[in-house]
């Protein structure tokens, strides 16, 4: 199962603690095409019973931006990861790189790909993709990927979920063009917790 130690944009501690996040070799575009979010620029919070998390954004390079997650409740040293935007169509989008490692254990850059939004009231929402719709999408060769599911399903909600671990291996372009023909709000369902400013 991969898990992420923490949710970028909006977990509480950690990222779907409990199921896996889908990841892809490719981001929903390229970085030299993209440009960074100004919005999403200084420090947002966490707001739950349970955490306060900070979470401060900073531009790097061209698209690139990096986030520092500092935890509030935890002695863990903050975590960070580098992260820039897309737009397709009227939703926004962010690909945050991962470290990973291949079969040979060599490194590997991931993405874990997010849609998010910003209110007027200054609050930013996140969602994370659907495990259960990329996988009958890529079972039914919409999408180039690889779903891996354990054979005890253990992961919460009802009815419960087989526990899965889905890589997107499809183009770029590819992705996009799928994110245009899918209903976004069932393609990215699993919400994650509010920030604000």
């Amino acid at each position: 199962m991969k898990k992420l130690s923490t949710l970028v944009l909006g977990c509480t501690a950690c990222l779907l603690l409990a199921s896996c996040t889908p990841t892809s070799i490719n981001p929903l575009s390229s970085p030299k095409t993209a440009q960074p979010d100004q919005r999403l620029l200084g420090d947002w919070y966490g707001d739950t019973n349970d955490s306060h998390d900070t979470y401060h954004f900073t531009l790097k390079k061209g698209a690139w931006m990096h986030v520092v997650i500092t935890h509030s409740k935890t002695d863990d040293k903050p975590d960070s990861y580098d992260l820039f935007p897309t737009v397709i169509g009227k939703q926004t989008f962010l690909n945050v790189q991962m470290d990973s490692k291949d079969d040979k254990r060599k490194p590997l850059k991931m993405y874990v790909l997010l849609r998010y939004a910003l209110s007027s009231d200054q609050k930013l929402s996140s969602w994370n993709m659907s495990s259960t719709v990329l996988a009958a999408a890529i079972n039914a060769g919409k999408l180039k990927g690889i779903v891996q599911e354990d054979a005890h399903p253990i992961t919460g909600g009802q009815p419960a979920q087989p526990d899965r671990d889905i890589t997107l291996q499809d183009t770029s372009e590819h992705l996009a063009n799928f994110i245009q023909s899918t209903d976004v709000d069932l393609l990215f369902s699993e919400k994650m917790s509010t920030l604000h400013r």
